[in-house]
């Protein structure tokens, strides 16, 4: 039990470090875009700070919307996991990839048609978090549920 809540908080910071950094990337490269002057200094302290800043403050910080994300898809991952015959790995990664597609498709329905994760503006941003969902998934199901 103590070893799937280590893996179950790991892929969580996994997957928030991805759509974090993704969501500041985005951010900085359409600033260099106008023109804005756009440094490795400049790079590492937006990085910095939003990992804190989009963890901790806001109506919805990244790490509680990612959490509830994750556990839901987690827990209908295992019940289906004990009726099939899909390898964990996969099943969870595919979990993953569905909490990460929940958030960035069903938030933009409650908020007006707006999209607040800055990196999931364009649909290959969508697909990188995505992808980043299915990566902390995969890291979940690789590890043993004993």
């Amino acid at each position: 039990m103590i070893k799937q809540i280590q893996a179950f908080l790991i892929s969580l910071i996994i997957a928030t470090f991805l759509v974090v950094t993704h969501t500041t990337a985005t951010n900085l490269i359409w600033l260099q875009s106008i023109n804005m002057p756009v440094d490795l200094q400049v790079i590492l302290s937006a990085m910095a700070t939003d990992l804190v800043g989009m963890n901790s403050r806001g109506a919805f910080p990244a790490f509680g919307l990612i959490f509830v994300g994750l556990l839901i898809a987690f827990i209908t991952a295992r019940i289906i996991a004990i009726w099939s015959s899909i390898r964990k790995p996969y099943l969870y990664a595919l979990a993953g990839g569905a909490a990460l597609l929940a958030i960035v498709a069903l938030m933009p329905l409650a908020f007006y048609n707006l999209d607040l994760i800055a990196g999931a503006r364009t649909l290959s941003g969508k697909a990188y978090l995505v992808v980043a969902g299915m990566i902390a998934g995969y890291y979940f199901g690789s590890h043993p549920q004993k």
